[in-house]
Protein backbone atom coordinates (compact mmCIF):
# COMPACT_ATOMS: atom_id res chain seq x y z
CA UNK A 1 0.00 0.00 0.00
CA UNK A 2 1.24 3.45 -0.89
CA UNK A 3 1.91 5.91 1.94
CA UNK A 4 2.68 9.61 2.20
CA UNK A 5 6.24 10.25 3.37
CA UNK A 6 7.92 13.51 4.40
CA UNK A 7 11.69 13.88 4.22
CA UNK A 8 14.63 16.29 4.31
CA UNK A 9 17.02 16.11 1.35
CA UNK A 10 20.49 14.69 2.13
CA UNK A 11 22.05 13.81 -1.24
CA UNK A 12 21.22 12.65 -4.77
CA UNK A 13 22.84 10.47 -7.43
CA UNK A 14 21.82 10.68 -11.07
CA UNK A 15 20.81 7.36 -12.65
CA UNK A 16 19.88 8.53 -16.13
CA UNK A 17 18.54 11.66 -17.78
CA UNK A 18 15.37 12.03 -15.72
CA UNK A 19 15.89 9.55 -12.86
CA UNK A 20 17.90 9.82 -9.67
CA UNK A 21 18.43 8.14 -6.32
CA UNK A 22 17.72 10.50 -3.44
CA UNK A 23 18.65 9.96 0.19
CA UNK A 24 16.32 11.71 2.64
CA UNK A 25 15.97 11.85 6.39
CA UNK A 26 12.29 11.01 6.71
CA UNK A 27 9.85 11.60 9.52
CA UNK A 28 8.38 8.11 9.18
CA UNK A 29 11.39 5.87 8.46
CA UNK A 30 14.60 7.72 9.33
CA UNK A 31 17.25 7.77 6.62
CA UNK A 32 15.99 6.07 3.45
CA UNK A 33 16.79 5.98 -0.27
CA UNK A 34 14.28 6.43 -3.08
CA UNK A 35 14.26 6.47 -6.87
CA UNK A 36 12.49 9.52 -8.29
CA UNK A 37 11.64 10.49 -11.84
CA UNK A 38 12.10 14.20 -12.48
CA UNK A 39 9.92 15.77 -15.14
CA UNK A 40 11.93 17.87 -17.56
CA UNK A 41 10.08 21.18 -17.08
CA UNK A 42 9.28 20.76 -13.38
CA UNK A 43 11.22 22.76 -10.75
CA UNK A 44 14.17 20.78 -9.38
CA UNK A 45 13.35 20.33 -5.70
CA UNK A 46 16.11 17.92 -4.65
CA UNK A 47 18.38 20.49 -3.03
CA UNK A 48 19.89 21.20 0.40
CA UNK A 49 17.41 22.33 3.08
CA UNK A 50 14.42 21.23 0.98
CA UNK A 51 11.67 19.26 2.71
CA UNK A 52 9.87 16.99 0.28
CA UNK A 53 6.56 15.14 0.50
CA UNK A 54 5.96 12.14 -1.77
CA UNK A 55 4.25 8.78 -2.12
CA UNK A 56 5.91 5.38 -1.93
CA UNK A 57 5.00 1.73 -1.43
CA UNK A 58 7.71 1.66 1.20
CA UNK A 59 9.29 -1.68 2.08
CA UNK A 60 11.79 -1.48 4.98
CA UNK A 61 13.54 -4.61 3.70
CA UNK A 62 14.53 -2.87 0.47
CA UNK A 63 17.62 -0.66 0.28
CA UNK A 64 15.95 1.56 -2.32
CA UNK A 65 12.23 2.19 -2.82
CA UNK A 66 10.35 3.78 -5.71
CA UNK A 67 8.77 7.19 -5.06
CA UNK A 68 6.43 9.48 -6.98
CA UNK A 69 4.19 12.56 -6.71
CA UNK A 70 6.97 14.56 -5.04
CA UNK A 71 6.40 18.16 -3.97
CA UNK A 72 7.93 20.74 -1.64
CA UNK A 73 6.42 20.80 1.84
CA UNK A 74 7.04 24.55 2.10
CA UNK A 75 8.63 27.01 -0.33
CA UNK A 76 12.34 27.72 0.11
CA UNK A 77 12.93 31.11 -1.45
CA UNK A 78 15.42 33.08 0.63
CA UNK A 79 17.77 30.12 1.16
CA UNK A 80 18.20 29.57 -2.59
CA UNK A 81 18.35 33.28 -3.51
CA UNK A 82 20.83 34.42 -0.83
CA UNK A 83 24.28 33.00 -1.66
CA UNK A 84 25.28 33.14 2.02
CA UNK A 85 22.31 31.03 3.08
CA UNK A 86 22.90 28.69 0.14
CA UNK A 87 26.48 28.15 1.28
CA UNK A 88 25.32 27.27 4.77
CA UNK A 89 22.67 24.91 3.41
CA UNK A 90 25.32 23.06 1.36
CA UNK A 91 27.75 22.70 4.28
CA UNK A 92 25.19 21.74 6.90
CA UNK A 93 23.53 19.23 4.57
CA UNK A 94 26.93 17.64 3.99
CA UNK A 95 27.44 17.37 7.75
CA UNK A 96 23.94 15.92 8.19
CA UNK A 97 24.53 13.42 5.40
CA UNK A 98 27.65 12.09 7.14
CA UNK A 99 26.33 12.27 10.72
CA UNK A 100 23.08 10.39 10.20
CA UNK A 101 24.43 7.79 7.80
CA UNK A 102 22.90 4.90 9.74
CA UNK A 103 20.50 6.80 12.00
CA UNK A 104 17.16 5.23 12.86
CA UNK A 105 13.91 7.18 12.71
CA UNK A 106 13.65 9.94 15.27
CA UNK A 107 10.58 12.17 14.77
CA UNK A 108 11.89 14.66 17.33
CA UNK A 109 15.12 15.15 15.37
CA UNK A 110 13.19 15.55 12.12
CA UNK A 111 10.85 18.15 13.63
CA UNK A 112 13.74 20.04 15.24
CA UNK A 113 15.62 20.17 11.93
CA UNK A 114 12.46 21.47 10.29
CA UNK A 115 12.00 24.15 12.95
CA UNK A 116 15.59 25.37 12.55
CA UNK A 117 15.46 25.44 8.76
CA UNK A 118 12.10 27.25 8.69
CA UNK A 119 13.58 29.87 11.05
CA UNK A 120 16.67 30.16 8.84
CA UNK A 121 14.42 30.76 5.81
CA UNK A 122 12.32 33.47 7.47
CA UNK A 123 14.99 35.40 9.42
CA UNK A 124 17.64 37.72 8.07
CA UNK A 125 20.98 35.99 7.52
CA UNK A 126 23.14 35.55 10.61
CA UNK A 127 26.39 33.55 10.24
CA UNK A 128 26.04 32.22 13.79
CA UNK A 129 23.28 29.91 12.54
CA UNK A 130 25.90 27.48 11.23
CA UNK A 131 27.59 26.79 14.58
CA UNK A 132 24.22 26.82 16.35
CA UNK A 133 22.87 24.17 13.95
CA UNK A 134 25.84 21.86 14.57
CA UNK A 135 25.56 22.40 18.33
CA UNK A 136 21.91 21.41 18.26
CA UNK A 137 22.67 18.14 16.43
CA UNK A 138 24.82 17.02 19.35
CA UNK A 139 21.79 16.90 21.64
CA UNK A 140 20.37 14.07 19.51
CA UNK A 141 23.64 12.12 19.39
CA UNK A 142 23.90 12.02 23.18
CA UNK A 143 27.06 14.15 23.30
CA UNK A 144 25.66 17.54 24.31
CA UNK A 145 28.48 19.72 25.73
CA UNK A 146 27.86 21.07 29.22
CA UNK A 147 27.49 24.86 29.57
CA UNK A 148 29.18 25.03 32.99
CA UNK A 149 31.53 27.98 32.32
CA UNK A 150 32.52 29.89 35.48
CA UNK A 151 35.34 32.00 36.89
CA UNK A 152 36.97 28.72 37.95
CA UNK A 153 36.10 26.49 34.99
CA UNK A 154 37.12 28.76 32.12
CA UNK A 155 38.44 26.30 29.54
CA UNK A 156 36.43 23.90 27.39
CA UNK A 157 37.75 20.35 27.22
CA UNK A 158 36.98 18.30 24.09
CA UNK A 159 37.40 14.88 25.72
CA UNK A 160 35.18 15.69 28.71
CA UNK A 161 32.64 17.88 26.89
CA UNK A 162 32.66 20.50 29.63
CA UNK A 163 34.56 23.50 30.95
CA UNK A 164 37.37 22.86 33.43
CA UNK A 165 40.19 24.64 35.26
CA UNK A 166 43.07 23.74 32.95
CA UNK A 167 43.44 24.51 29.26
CA UNK A 168 42.94 21.74 26.71
CA UNK A 169 46.00 21.11 24.52
CA UNK A 170 43.66 20.44 21.57
CA UNK A 171 42.23 23.98 21.73
CA UNK A 172 44.05 27.24 21.02
CA UNK A 173 44.73 29.51 23.99
CA UNK A 174 42.63 32.34 22.51
CA UNK A 175 39.48 30.20 22.12
CA UNK A 176 36.36 32.25 23.05
CA UNK A 177 35.24 30.02 25.91
CA UNK A 178 32.72 32.47 27.36
CA UNK A 179 31.03 33.07 23.99
CA UNK A 180 30.97 29.32 23.35
CA UNK A 181 29.25 28.75 26.68
CA UNK A 182 26.67 31.41 25.77
CA UNK A 183 26.02 29.66 22.45
CA UNK A 184 25.54 26.30 24.19
CA UNK A 185 22.67 27.70 26.25
CA UNK A 186 20.85 29.51 23.45
CA UNK A 187 17.60 28.51 21.71
CA UNK A 188 16.62 29.02 18.07
CA UNK A 189 14.32 31.95 18.95
CA UNK A 190 17.22 34.11 20.16
CA UNK A 191 20.10 32.98 17.95
CA UNK A 192 19.45 35.43 15.11
CA UNK A 193 20.20 38.45 17.31
CA UNK A 194 23.55 37.11 18.58
CA UNK A 195 26.71 38.73 17.23
CA UNK A 196 30.24 37.28 17.13
CA UNK A 197 33.37 38.39 15.24
CA UNK A 198 34.53 36.16 12.41
CA UNK A 199 37.57 34.85 14.32
CA UNK A 200 35.43 33.64 17.21
CA UNK A 201 32.93 31.96 14.90
CA UNK A 202 35.72 30.14 13.11
CA UNK A 203 37.25 28.97 16.39
CA UNK A 204 33.90 27.67 17.64
CA UNK A 205 33.20 25.91 14.33
CA UNK A 206 36.59 24.16 14.48
CA UNK A 207 36.03 22.99 18.06
CA UNK A 208 32.54 21.70 17.28
CA UNK A 209 33.93 19.68 14.37
CA UNK A 210 36.77 18.45 16.60
CA UNK A 211 34.18 17.38 19.15
CA UNK A 212 32.19 15.42 16.58
CA UNK A 213 35.40 13.83 15.34
CA UNK A 214 36.45 12.87 18.88
CA UNK A 215 33.16 11.02 19.30
CA UNK A 216 33.68 9.34 15.89
CA UNK A 217 30.50 10.81 14.41
CA UNK A 218 32.38 12.36 11.50
CA UNK A 219 35.88 13.40 10.52
CA UNK A 220 36.69 17.07 10.12
CA UNK A 221 38.58 16.19 6.92
CA UNK A 222 35.46 14.59 5.40
CA UNK A 223 33.73 17.96 5.03
CA UNK A 224 34.49 19.10 1.49
CA UNK A 225 32.37 22.27 1.54
CA UNK A 226 34.05 23.79 4.61
CA UNK A 227 35.92 26.15 2.25
CA UNK A 228 32.55 27.49 1.09
CA UNK A 229 31.65 28.48 4.63
CA UNK A 230 35.08 29.94 5.32
CA UNK A 231 34.79 32.14 2.23
CA UNK A 232 31.41 33.35 3.47
CA UNK A 233 32.96 34.25 6.82
CA UNK A 234 35.50 36.43 5.03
Amino acid sequence: MSEKIDGLFLRSTKLKQHSLIVDLYTFQHGRSSFVFTHKKKAPFIFQPFHFISFNSKFNPDKKINLAYKQELIFPVIDIVSDVRKTGYAILLTEILNKCINHFEENPNLYLHLKKMIVSFEHHSFNPIFGVFFIKELMNFFGIKPLDNYSEVNKHFNVANGRFQINEDDLITSNFPNKSFNQLLGMKIDSIFSMKLPVEKRRSILNVLLQYLSFHEILSHHQIQSIQVLQSIYD
